[in-house]
């Protein structure tokens, strides 16, 4: 029960959120975190600072083109769209990281069991094996505990 109380205060927080930044900054954010870390990476000279400055710039230049979408959107009054936009994708992304992340980290373990939560385990049913995507990004060691939870 203190499972499903922490989800839905949260996701209301995130929906809130969403609502003020919008979809546009809160899809460049998220797409300039991912894409930098990707350029970073993939950059074959990582030695000193280059990998810094290679996630700087790629973040940048993400964040930038957000902006000019951003100004594009103002200037068509798309303003309420996006922001009914970002309230969604707030809450999406929340769920994904707290379900997938928090949850199983702070939760698995103490007298709080995964398995008294009926959000939990409905949400987390759905995101590994309807759209199984998500099992990619989950490192072993949280799979581990995830598997721990749900017993």
């Amino acid at each position: 029960m203190a499972i499903d109380i922490f989800l839905t205060l949260t996701v209301v927080l995130a929906v809130w959120l969403g609502w003020f930044a919008g979809f546009t900054r809160t899809f460049f954010a998220f797409l300039a975190g991912f894409l930098a870390v990707f350029a970073a990476s993939k950059y074959p000279h990582q030695k000193g600072l280059n990998f810094y400055l290679v996630f700087v710039i790629t973040a940048l230049l993400v964040i930038m083109s957000g902006g000019v979408t951003l100004r594009l959107i103002s200037f068509f009054y798309l303003n309420i769209l996006d922001r009914i936009g970002g309230a969604a994708l707030g809450a999406c992304i929340w769920l994904v990281v707290s379900v997938n992340i928090i949850i199983p980290a702070v939760f698995c373990g103490t007298y709080m069991s995964c398995g008294q939560s009926h959000i939990y385990k409905t949400v987390s049913h759905v995101m590994q094996f309807e759209v199984t995507v998500f099992k990619d990004y989950i490192s072993q060691s949280l799979g581990r505990i995830m598997i721990e939870c749900r017993k």
